[in-house]
């Protein structure tokens, strides 16, 4: 079907379509004149996903989190406890016309008022938040312009208060969650405690100090030094004896060796004085032979000074050699109280680490109840108001400029499809160019019509062949 026919159908049709427009402007005049107008008052806060927790000074910006709160914030504005507090704000509950259709209704006995009105509040309420933005709208749709605006601000109200009820209910709740645990971790740490201090008393053993330093490695210690000096005293003397010198001792102290030193510098003396005489007196001079036996006499007593040296020096290798074998019992002792010491101050580290562990375990349970009790009792919301609902004007339906062009133009658009329809049901050949439509067999001629003035008679139509 070409264009130029469906504008002659159109055309031939045109009373259709003009009878379709004239109703459909009736009716959007109807709607204007008849239709109860439709008021929306709009009450619009700010939610703040982001900053940081107050109480636990957690970042709160997650992308998820914040579609997850404005999920939470729609169906929270939605919810029957936020409308049913409404109704109580408003005190709709005492409306004698609210109560007359109550009384009307089917929910009549079987819900109360005020969860009755709650659930119409709910379906003319329609709360989201603006593209991209952080913003909640709240809309009420009312036939009063100023029940409008009461009811959207009620509901922002509520909507916050509820906010903060939730915060404070959750709050308390964890709270209350942690009070068991705490009791029990309490009873962990005294019980860890005693372990400890039991053992104390058993063991009658402390920590070592703060510089790592105990009593029986201190006492190792000493012996260990002591037994290396000993061993080291015994290697010298044992030397000394061995080598066969005359000067068996160092110490200036000594008694031996004050006597032979005192009898070597006689000798050395006589010895001078034997060269004196025997220069000036000769060999055979009395004198000479005085101090002959006089210098033998010396040596003599060297002799025996070394020689009583020497049997002192055996008997302090013998007294050193003893101690040494009391260091050594000694230290293999103390090793051996080390080595208990030890395992037993391991045993105290890890009783003391348990009482550690089991506080640690204690504090941070005890703060985090802390900080729900904290958050239980702080009123603050992520909720700020930015535009209070107004008493519209304008009702948001129905408008002129609305309703007359949808009505224009929806009462065109069916009265071209009544139209076209109406042809599609009607298929007689009225004109040339129906018949072209209709078959495709080429058209000859037209055979015009006779008039006949007959009364009854009317002009014959054509049909395709």
């Amino acid at each position: 079907m070409s264009v130029s026919q469906i504008l002659l159908i159109l055309w031939r049709r045109s009373w259709i379509v003009l009878l379709t427009l004239l109703v459909a402007s009736v009716v959007a005049i109807g709607v204007l004149l008849f239709v109860p107008g439709r008021y929306d008052a709009i009450a619009t806060a700010s939610i703040d996903p982001a900053g940081v927790d107050p109480v636990t000074e957690s970042e709160r910006s997650t992308g998820a989190m914040i579609a997850l709160m404005q999920g939470n914030m729609l169906q929270l504005v939605q919810s029957q406890r936020v409308a049913v507090d409404v109704v109580k704000r408003l005190n709709m509950a005492a409306n004698p016309r609210i109560q007359e259709e109550y009384r009307a209704s089917a929910s009549f006995g079987r819900e109360s008022i005020e969860d009755w009105t709650a659930g119409r509040l709910l379906k003319t309420v329609d709360p989201k938040f603006l593209f991209g933005s952080n913003v909640l709208t709240i809309k009420y749709k009312s036939g009063d312009p100023n029940q409008a605006a009461l009811v959207a601000n009620a509901f922002l109200a509520a909507t916050i208060d509820a906010t903060v009820a939730v915060k404070a209910a959750s709050g308390e709740q964890t709270a209350r969650w942690f009070a068991p645990q705490i009791d029990e971790l309490r009873g962990e740490v005294a019980q860890a405690r005693e372990a400890l201090e039991n053992y104390q008393k058993k063991t009658n053993i402390v920590a070592p100090s703060s510089n790592g330093v105990d009593s029986e490695g201190a006492a190792l210690t000493a012996i260990n030094q002591e037994l290396s000096n000993a061993r080291a005293t015994l290697t010298i003397m044992q030397t000394r004896l061995d080598s066969g010198v005359t000067n068996l001792s160092t110490d200036p102290s000594d008694p031996d060796l004050q006597v032979l030193n005192g009898l070597k510098e006689k000798l050395t003396a006589a010895l001078v004085a034997v060269d004196g005489v025997e220069q000036n007196l000769g060999s055979r001079n009395p004198k000479m032979v005085s101090e002959t036996a006089n210098i033998a006499s010396l040596r003599k007593q060297i002799a025996d000074a070394t020689d009583r040296m020497k049997e002192h020096l055996k008997e302090r290798i013998a007294s050193l050699k003893e101690q040494i074998a009391r260091l050594e019992a000694a230290q293999a002792e103390a090793q051996k109280n080390l080595i208990d010491a030890q395992t037993q101050r391991d045993r105290l580290v890890d009783l003391q680490r348990d009482v550690g562990f089991r506080m640690n375990q204690l504090n941070l349970r005890e703060k985090v109840a802390a900080q729900a009790k904290l958050q239980s009792k702080l009123t603050f919301a992520d909720i700020t108001v930015l535009d209070k609902a107004a008493p519209p004007i304008d009702p948001a339906f129905p408008k002129p400029i609305m309703v007359i062009p949808v009505g224009l133009g929806g009462g065109l658009t069916l009265g071209l499809i009544l139209a076209l329809m109406a042809e599609m049901t009607d298929r007689r050949v009225r004109i040339p160019a129906d018949l072209e439509y209709a078959t495709s067999v080429p058209m000859l001629g037209v055979i015009g019509a006779t008039r006949r003035f007959s009364r009854g008679l009317a002009p014959p139509k054509l049909r395709a062949a």
